[in-house]
């Protein structure tokens, strides 16, 4: 079926979409000063939290639509709902407020705030709902959801590294490069959800 084909050129478009909303090399910090205090459990935490992670946006991913048809809402519906939401994000990456969160115990910390909404936010939902409609479908958006996951477990796990090249002015540009996507991307999805309600 064509939507169990797998386009590589589709893949890394949505690989790299779902890359720049985790934003995985901007979170490393943020986790690094989350845990300052319980280096000796890092490892865990990073394991626990991107394992909570990956099952928020698979269930989401091919649970979500059900949610579609209980409240009567359709694809391009949510694609106008997801834009905006996306856009706020990116707001806040723009304006550097996507580092304010506060310190919380070791034994939540995997759940919240890291696994979501650092990681498995809202934009990050919304993104792998959509993409599991044409063109990108199921088999794109596992491959997306898993590759994703295993990489931002192998930044956060490397985050001194990550740190240490950027920089703390780097970390910051990143974020912000990375706020211009997401935008720009909100964009794309508000118009296409526009477009075609009113086509």
């Amino acid at each position: 079926m064509e939507i169990f084909s797998f386009d590589p050129y589709l893949f890394l478009q949505a690989f790299f979409l779902l890359f720049s909303i985790l934003n995985a090399v901007g979170n490393a910090p943020i986790f690094l000063s989350l845990t300052a205090d319980m280096a000796d459990k890092r490892q865990k935490i990073i394991t626990e939290s991107i394992f909570i992670a990956f099952v928020i946006l698979i269930v989401f991913a091919y649970l979500g639509w059900f949610i579609f048809q209980l409240l009567g809402t359709t694809i391009d519906d949510f694609k106008i709902a997801g834009g905006i939401i996306l856009f706020i994000i990116a707001y806040d990456y723009l304006r550097g407020e996507a580092s304010k969160v506060k310190r919380v115990d070791a034994r939540e910390i995997a759940a919240f705030p890291l696994a979501t909404p650092l990681l498995a936010g809202p934009g990050a939902i919304s993104t792998v709902m959509i993409l599991m409609n044409p063109p990108y479908g199921p088999l794109i958006t596992s491959a997306v959801i898993i590759s994703n996951c295993l990489l931002a477990w192998i930044i956060l796990r490397q985050g001194k590294i990550v740190q240490r090249i950027l920089g703390k002015n780097g970390t910051r540009v990143f974020t912000r490069i990375m706020g211009l996507l997401i935008a720009a991307i909100a964009i794309t999805f508000v118009r296409e959800g526009i477009m075609a309600i009113i086509g």
